[in-house]
């Protein structure tokens, strides 16, 4: 008897000989799995943070998407009021330009040539050009030299419209 308590204390000894580097093992891997835990608990929290700051930005450049377009929309409505003035500039300055022609048509060449010496060259050349040729020749001779010569530069060097 005294033999097979020794024995089964031999095996106990034994078990506990060979089982105890397995349990610091076990040990070991335990601490390690809680600290892998705890440093992926650790990276949640700072992708977490992340994804709320780029939800942030992200709300932001939605919002200065909307205030862009709404600055387009506004610089569109802009342009239209600005084109339309400039066709009733147009349009106002072309009134007076033909204005202009008809009384510079009317008038005897001898009078109107010291007036369209006068005159600004790009008017004076759009007097003449939109005067019939045999007014326009009248008129031209009877203006000095000098400028009658300026104005057919002027309409010569007139490039064609495209």
């Amino acid at each position: 008897m005294k033999t097979k308590i020794l024995l089964l204390l031999s095996i106990m000894v034994v078990s506990v000989v060979i089982s105890a580097p397995l349990m610091a093992e076990e040990v070991n891997q335990h601490e390690s799995l809680l600290n892998l835990a705890a440093l992926l608990k650790e990276k949640e929290a700072t992708l977490k943070n992340r994804e709320a700051t780029l939800d942030e930005k992200e709300k932001r450049i939605e919002m200065l998407q909307e205030e862009l377009r709404g600055q387009e929309l506004e610089m569109q409505e802009i342009r239209v009021s600005v084109e339309k003035l400039l066709e009733e500039f147009k349009s106002l300055k072309e009134e007076d330009l033909s204005r202009l022609v008809e009384v510079y048509t009317a008038m005897k060449p001898d009078a109107a040539a010291p007036l369209l010496s006068r005159l600004e060259l790009k008017y004076a050349v759009e007097v003449i050009l939109r005067m019939s040729p045999k007014k326009s020749a009248k008129l031209l001779s009877a203006v000095e030299a000098e400028r009658a010569v300026a104005i057919s530069r002027a309409i010569t060097e007139l490039k064609p419209e495209e």
